[in-house]
């Protein structure tokens, strides 16, 4: 295992199905980088939080390969993944008895020896965390008096504290106002870039994906229908027929690479 290798997570030709539809997802290959920020886009039933939960080696795959730098998750401990990838589910418990701190400093139970008190270092690294997600003013609440935009945000950062090489996330910015959907893919590009993380994030936004990620994987019906760069992926041709909607793209202002994804209006609902 080659610590340099620029691939985080790599998947060779994984397909996953269940009872009664054995081919439901795959084949998928695809590599995540280091510094790369890569979404998973497609419609409802797509296979899109299955293949996420394929990478966190939380399912696995029928066939095919998903390693983590040269090793197959399937011969890791879920100690040693939970040192190397972390994983925010799009349902997270926001119904717990516990003060957003320490769920947040659940984020660090992998890294603990004894895994029963906590250090300095994992107080410091849990603040850190809150602060960047905004949550810190919120540290001494419990859980289940915030909103659901909030739990999201504090189960966020708990992912954060976890201190993985990759990040990922089932459309964490579901229960967000648009402050903080910009704010948490900020976020997330910035860990990418900065400290070197390899993200994917399933969203249902194709724009936010297209300002904010380097890669994005198209799925349709449990296909991968393409992957590449946002400006070479996020494209009307691509994505009208597999949302079966009229698409136009619009310029990003001095990010020519960037685009808007806008749906086009019918002639006759102009005139209602």
């Amino acid at each position: 295992m080659d610590p340099d290798a620029a691939a985080m997570l790599t998947l060779r030709d994984v397909r996953f199905g269940f009872a009664g539809r054995p081919d439901f997802l795959g084949p998928v290959t695809m590599s995540v980088d280091r510094g790369a920020c890569w979404a998973i886009v497609g419609p409802n039933g797509a296979g899109k939080s299955t293949l996420l939960r394929l990478m966190a080696g939380l399912q696995q795959a029928h066939s095919g390969l998903v390693e983590f730098r040269g090793t197959p998750l399937e011969g890791m401990s879920s100690r040693a993944r939970a040192r190397r990838i972390a994983f925010v589910p799009q349902q997270t418990p926001h119904d717990l008895d516990f003060r957003v701190q320490d769920v947040v400093l659940l984020g660090r139970f992998p890294h603990r020896s004894l895994g029963l008190f906590e250090s300095a270092e994992d107080y410091a690294i849990a603040e850190r965390a809150m602060e960047v997600t905004g949550t810190l003013a919120l540290a001494d609440r419990a859980i289940a008096t915030l909103s659901g935009g909030e739990a999201q945000r504090a189960h966020v950062a708990a992912a954060l504290a976890q201190q993985t090489e990759v990040l990922l996330l089932d459309e964490p910015t579901a229960s967000l106002d648009l402050k903080h959907q910009l704010g948490i893919f900020r976020l997330l590009r910035t860990r990418a870039a900065t400290d070197g993380r390899a993200v994917v994030v399933v969203t249902h936004d194709v724009n936010l994906a297209a300002q904010f990620c380097s890669h994005v994987l198209v799925l349709d019906d449990g296909r991968p229908a393409a992957q590449g760069p946002p400006a070479d992926v996020l494209l009307p041709e691509v994505l009208q027929p597999i949302y079966d909607v009229e698409l136009t793209t619009l310029a990003t202002p001095g990010k020519p690479d960037r685009r808007w994804i806008l749906p086009v209006q019918p002639a006759d609902e102009e005139r209602r």
